[in-house]
């Protein structure tokens, strides 16, 4: 990448997800920084000046480290698109598509990929289910132990796990505010629990990174676990799988951002059973740059530093439209 051209690096947002995507922003910047690049850092927390301000900075390409809806959801890649800047990470549908996870579990299914049985409920904070609903929801879901979560969120945000259905209503409604905290209404899934070892692939420019096994240290994968440090212990190479787990697994995860279009730099969460069979349970087009991200313990294992990470991600920048090489 030419050090003369301005990088805009897209960065807090107005999701829930505004903090997480601060650190991942600002990391990202220093690294740009500190490697000789014109860097400047763009809050797209108003979202209406977005256009003026790349303007305003003459933004030559755009990486982006927007996290959850309003960043992530292929509505920034779109603004982009029309105005023929270069952006980094996957394209329009590829991450519109991520960001819906029961879309995503569509698609990976038909393609064949095992991911835990679901199903979509649309929901508004504060609204109570309706008698057929609650019949629906006991007789679906008795005795199975499940993950409720807004269908379109990242971060682990609003994620509960609930073990008998008397717990499920609270959880939906704790889903919903999450999603939707105005009182709009709110996609929520529900996914049954896969018993395993969690893990994730961090797949750059097509070629996968080193599986990471996640262990938090109580309870499951949560918004707590996965951003304060040393709740959760990250093992690299994984301790569990064996080296045909962890070629299947590597195998399937690569399917899987295939399946969805991805590019860039992206990663795929799964759990794998004691069978050996790797569950996809979704992708993430724009994964975090913090010091507790999965996305640079992965790289760093391979071999790239934080500043190798961020150059390979800004020589990813491209357009999805006919315009990309004009």
């Amino acid at each position: 990448m030419d050090k003369g051209k301005i990088i805009g690096v897209l960065l807090g947002g107005s999701s829930s997800e505004r903090e997480v995507s601060l650190r991942s922003g600002s990391a990202l910047l220093s690294a740009y920084q500190r490697l000789g690049y014109q860097a400047v850092a763009i809050d797209t927390q108003s979202g209406r000046d977005l256009p003026a301000q790349l303007l305003q900075h003459k933004v030559d390409v755009v990486v982006i480290a927007l996290h959850g809806p309003l960043g992530e959801d292929g509505t920034v890649q779109g603004l982009l698109e029309v105005m023929h800047i270069p952006y980094t990470g996957s394209g329009v549908a590829a991450s519109a598509i991520c960001m819906n996870k029961a879309l995503s579990k569509r698609l990976f299914q038909a393609a064949g990929l095992a991911t835990p049985a679901w199903e979509e409920l649309r929901l508004r904070a504060g609204a109570p289910l309706d008698a057929g609903q609650r019949i629906h929801l006991r007789e679906a879901w008795q005795g199975i132990p499940l993950f409720v979560k807004p269908s379109s969120a990242g971060s682990s945000v609003g994620i509960r796990r609930v073990e008998d259905v008397t717990e499920l209503e609270a959880a939906l409604q704790a889903a919903a505010t999450a999603a939707a905290p105005d009182g709009e209404e709110a996609d929520i899934l529900l996914e049954q629990e896969i018993v395993g070892r969690e893990i994730t692939l961090g797949v750059l420019d097509g070629e996968p990174l080193p599986l990471i096994e996640i262990r938090p240290e109580t309870g499951f994968f949560d918004y707590q676990n996965k951003y304060t440090p040393g709740r959760t212990r990250y093992l690299i190479p994984t301790e569990s799988l064996t080296a045909a787990e962890i070629q299947k697994a590597t195998a399937t995860g690569l399917a899987a951002g295939r399946v969805l279009g991805c590019r860039g730099l992206h990663r795929i969460d799964m759990i794998v059973d004691q069978q050996g069979v790797a569950w996809v349970l979704e992708i993430n087009t724009i994964p975090g740059q913090t010091e507790t991200s999965l996305a640079p313990k992965a790289a760093a294992a391979s071999g790239l530093s934080f500043e190798a990470l961020a150059q390979r991600i800004l020589a990813g920048a491209t357009l999805d439209s006919c315009c990309a090489h004009k």
